[in-house]
């Protein structure tokens, strides 16, 4: 049984969660909804995807959301099966396991995307995106319930949280600026995953204003300015996590800072 502390985390965390992914997944779906359809069929800024195809993923996204939600006996019988005695995976666990899946998830979004067709596309990304809000909306446990997702059950808060990280990053993509609720859950969980994955204290990464870790083995500083330090604004630190940004590019045009002998970070990115 969850503990009284938990629920009552949980209770809070999850309203602000909802309230950061279904914005950012409706301005991405507005923003496709503009667009002709000729524009859907045609390249992306990530390399072998079209537009459409990124679209689809969004979607894709956000039913996932909607069958995480949904009661076991109303899921399509190809469905895998939900564990008897879940072992919830973190948020973390789930954006390391993205790249295993990468190729399975893109060649997920092309086959929708052609299924689908440019005239249905934008209608489709709307109706995802509405279905996974009502689904939302439907929820009245006031603890964090264990859900069933793509890679294993997780918590409904720590699923959201990779939903954010979906929306903000493929938002980028098709050229859909962050809403700052959206964006201040990304770059948290991309710190997160950052020091997870670089463990140490030998490196401050500063990502105002919403994040400060510690990162990198090696001689911890414990007072004063430290000598290592990185700083990023959240939309260029979101991008070269998800490599988008290339660390040189980034710090050539000034959109990271990075000083001292042990600040270059480059051999750990891109961290999906």
């Amino acid at each position: 049984m969850p503990s009284r502390t938990r629920r009552r985390d949980a209770a809070a965390a999850l309203p602000e969660l909802v309230a950061a992914v279904v914005p950012q997944w409706r301005r991405v779906a507005d923003s496709v909804g503009e667009l002709p359809a000729d524009r859907l069929v045609a390249p992306s800024p990530l390399p072998g995807w079209t537009v459409g195809d990124l679209a689809m993923h969004v979607g894709w996204s956000a039913t996932a959301l909607t069958r995480a939600l949904a009661p076991a006996e109303s899921l399509p019988a190809t469905d895998p099966p939900r564990p008897a005695v879940p072992r919830p995976v973190s948020a973390v666990d789930y954006l390391t396991g993205t790249g295993a899946r990468a190729e399975s998830i893109a060649d997920t979004a092309r086959v929708l995307a052609a299924a689908t067709g440019p005239a249905g596309l934008r209608e489709r990304l709307a109706a995802e995106v509405s279905a996974a809000a009502a689904a939302l909306a439907r929820v009245t446990d006031d603890g964090d319930p264990v859900v069933a997702t793509p890679n294993g059950p997780m918590l409904l808060t720590e699923f959201l949280r990779t939903r954010a990280v979906e929306a903000v990053v493929h938002g980028l993509d098709l050229g859909v600026e962050p809403l700052r609720p959206a964006l201040k859950v990304a770059t948290k969980l991309f710190a997160e995953l950052f020091a997870h994955r670089v463990p140490g204290h030998t490196v401050e990464l500063r990502v105002p204003p919403f994040v400060a870790v510690q990162v990198v083995e090696g001689p911890r500083h414990t007072r004063g300015t430290p000598p290592n330090v990185v700083e990023a604004g959240p939309v260029a630190f979101v991008l070269l996590c998800a490599g988008r940004l290339a660390w040189g590019d980034a710090v050539a045009d000034g959109r990271i800072s990075a000083s001292g002998e042990r600040a270059d970070l480059s051999g750990y990115l891109p961290l999906l």
